[in-house]
């Protein structure tokens, strides 16, 4: 697969992607939080420290929106890392159209994420849902070499927490 991986950091990004990437989202609920609106994830990329989209042929299959420490974001799981760590970039979501999954283009976008938070000496943290439970991702994230360091439940789902 002949793929290219375009980064737009601190809001440099296409507008005209961010349908793709709202339709990529809201396929791969709830391994990824759903998102009310379009105009919600323009928002949520405007305050990222770090996002990327995955480009096949000029077409959206896949992209990531990451925090640094010290962002307003409003999320729980965001919120769980800044309690206990004074420098880190927090995976909020990475999503892959569901016709290109399986074909290593998650690493992809991870290694990329990994190269970017070694240029600031950054961990690197996520979440992963345990109920429902999300195997692959929690297979996926331990390949990759996360260790979790801890665990909330919440009313409909729970998470477990992970660093590298």
């Amino acid at each position: 697969m002949n793929t290219q991986l375009h980064i737009f950091t601190n809001g440099k990004y296409d507008e005209n992607k961010l349908d793709d990437i709202y339709l990529i989202n809201q396929d791969n609920v709830p391994a990824v939080g759903s998102l009310e609106s379009i105009d919600k994830l323009r928002e949520l990329v405007s305050i990222s420290s770090y996002h990327s989209v995955l480009l096949l042929d000029k077409n959206v299959i896949g992209f990531s929106i990451c925090f640094r420490e010290g962002t307003s974001y409003w999320s729980e799981n965001y919120k769980y890392f800044t309690q206990g760590l004074k420098s880190f970039l927090y995976i909020d979501r990475i999503a892959i159209d569901h016709n290109y999954r399986r074909k290593g283009l998650g690493s992809s976008l991870y290694k990329d994420i990994f190269s970017n938070a070694k240029l600031e000496n950054l961990r690197v943290t996520a979440e992963v849902n345990t109920k429902p439970v999300n195997e692959i991702s929690l297979n996926f994230h331990n390949h990759m070499g996360f260790e979790q360091i801890g665990e909330r439940k919440f009313k409909h789902h729970d998470v477990a927490y992970l660093i590298k």
